[in-house]
Formats: structure tokens, C-alpha cells, sequence
């Protein structure tokens, strides 16, 4: 198995961990919800961030969300040691797998720190020349 491929199984791992430290600690609750409503999304950074500057009656959000993300940070400076990768391009790799996975009209950060809904005109892909892209449609940006 190539470095590649071998990075590319673990991140499948990395994806199954994120989604469970996400739900471990939510369960359908305040993240889950905010995610719903709109309020929060998927950075291509790897990591979850308010779509809008969170208010101070969101700040118990905002300390869960802070919560989850040193998770995937622990998550992602694991799997860069254990397969020589950046700690950065970890977190990319698996904000594409969240982020493709995420249901139509979730919102997501592109790599030009837009926030969109995913949607039709949404490019969420890693091409043949192995570059990531994470970019909203022309029509969806929100900021």
C-alpha cells in the first residue's frame, strides 16, 4: 500500500473518530441543532466554527464547539505523526470528507473563508493531481 493510499484509510479513520467525539458529546444536542439551523458549520480548516460572530447567550455553544475541535486537533496531530504529514493537511483531508458528507444545504467554509450552503454549484473535491478544492457556487456565499 502507497504512502497515499495509507493516508487516505487512516483519514476514512479520522472521519468515523470526528463524527464520534461530535456525537459522544452532542448527541442531537446543542451542536447538532446549531448545525441544523444554520448557526454553525464545517471550516476547510477541519474543524467547526460559527457561520455568524457568535452573541454572548451563545457562548455555552461556542465552549462546546471549542470542545470538539481539540478533539479533532488531538485526532489530527495523531495521524500526521503516525503517517509523516502535516498536522494542516490532515485537517484539510478531513474537512473534504466531512464536508462531502454533509447533508445538502449544511453550511461550510471555503478555502477563501466564504460561508456557504452546500448545494448544486458547491466543488468539494480532491482532483487527479491531488489538490483539494472547497469552494462555494457563485450564487451561495453568505459573506
Amino acid at each position: 500500500m502507497d504512502m497515499r493510499s495509507q493516508i487516505f484509510a487512516a483519514l476514512c479513520g479520522v472521519s468515523i473518530l470526528i463524527a464520534t467525539s461530535v456525537s459522544a458529546l452532542d448527541n442531537n444536542g446543542p451542536i447538532d441543532q446549531a448545525i441544523a439551523a444554520g448557526i454553525v458549520g464545517e471550516q476547510a480548516d477541519g474543524y467547526l466554527g460559527f457561520v455568524h460572530t457568535p452573541t454572548e447567550a451563545q457562548a455555552d455553544l461556542q465552549r462546546r464547539i471549542n470542545e470538539v475541535n481539540i478533539r479533532r486537533r488531538a485526532v489530527y496531530s495523531e495521524t500526521a505523526k503516525l503517517y509523516g504529514e502535516t498536522e494542516d493537511r490532515v485537517a484539510l483531508l478531513s474537512a473534504l470528507r466531512q464536508i462531502a458528507k454533509a447533508d445538502p444545504g449544511s453550511y461550510f467554509q471555503d478555502l477563501d473563508k466564504n460561508w456557504c450552503p452546500k448545494g448544486p454549484s458547491s466543488q468539494i473535491l480532491q482532483n487527479g493531481e491531488d489538490e483539494i478544492v472547497i469552494k462555494c457556487g457563485p450564487d451561495q456565499k453568505v459573506n
